[in-house]
């Protein structure tokens, strides 16, 4: 970790309330996200094969995602300018591709949604859900509602898992392998503006061209660490760096 991301760090932990918790922060997203989903569950009984409109939900958080992503987060649009702070100017000068790990439960603060979000998020799926009732009714909507909720529950897991240290055993975990190697390659400052949008499963970058990677889409999804079928001239930009890179240099033993 060079000097100015250290005293970066040392600054945005400094301005944390002593108060906060990152535990806590996340047990109210997912307690409000959960009980959410077992609410719209409940009112989607007998909704029979419209029980699938889980799936255009779900699908509309994804590409959602990544617009929101690519053309709020990081341009500065004014009406949304304190997203791009939070994301732009502190998220990724506190996460780059050579310091990318939390060390503490108190640095989930730069990572999850601030906890207000979950609530805004819900009024949106069921203002979604609602539309898409009118014509399919409202079991139907219900169940777009929970699509939405899970797509964006997803989204928390799997950014945080993102941003852990690494574990031999992340290497083999579907989906969560191939959003550490998206991630970290999207934090890369010679790369993020254009590459790996979604924090979830990688079907609007595959589908918008805005992987990094030469693949079908199941390949994509399934690709977890491997560095060998990048796009042309991306290792150009990158360098000889493979992923997990090596942050520090190897003990002989290595």
């Amino acid at each position: 970790m060079n000097e100015v991301v250290s005293r970066f760090r040392e600054d945005y932990q400094a301005g944390i309330s002593p108060a906060y918790n990152g535990w806590l922060h996340g047990a109210f997203i997912f307690g409000v996200g959960f009980a959410f989903i077992a609410a719209c569950a409940l009112q989607a009984r007998g909704a029979g094969g419209w029980w699938l409109s889980v799936v255009p939900g779900f699908l509309v958080g994804n590409f959602g995602e990544w617009w929101l992503h690519k053309y709020a987060l990081h341009r500065r649009i004014e009406p949304l300018r304190a997203l791009w702070q939070r994301h732009t100017v502190q998220h990724h000068h506190y996460f780059t591709e050579s310091a990318m790990t939390v060390s503490s439960q108190r640095e989930y603060r730069i990572i999850f949604f601030p906890f207000y979000a979950v609530l805004g998020l819900g009024a949106i799926h069921a203002a979604f859900g609602a539309l898409w009732a009118l014509p399919f009714g409202a079991p139907a909507g219900y169940a777009w509602a929970l699509g939405g909720m899970v797509h964006y529950l997803l989204y928390e897991t799997l950014h945080t898992a993102a941003h852990l240290r690494e574990r031999p055993v992340y290497r083999w975990i579907p989906f969560v392998n191939t959003m550490r190697r998206n991630h970290w390659l999207h934090h890369h400052q010679k790369l993020m503006p254009e590459y790996n949008m979604n924090l979830t499963l990688p079907i609007a970058d595959w589908a918008l061209g805005s992987s990094d990677l030469d693949r079908g889409l199941l390949g994509t999804l399934f690709n977890g660490y491997r560095m060998d079928r990048l796009k042309p001239g991306i290792r150009e930009r990158l360098g000889d760096v493979d992923f997990p890179p090596r942050l520090t240099p190897p003990s002989p033993r290595d």
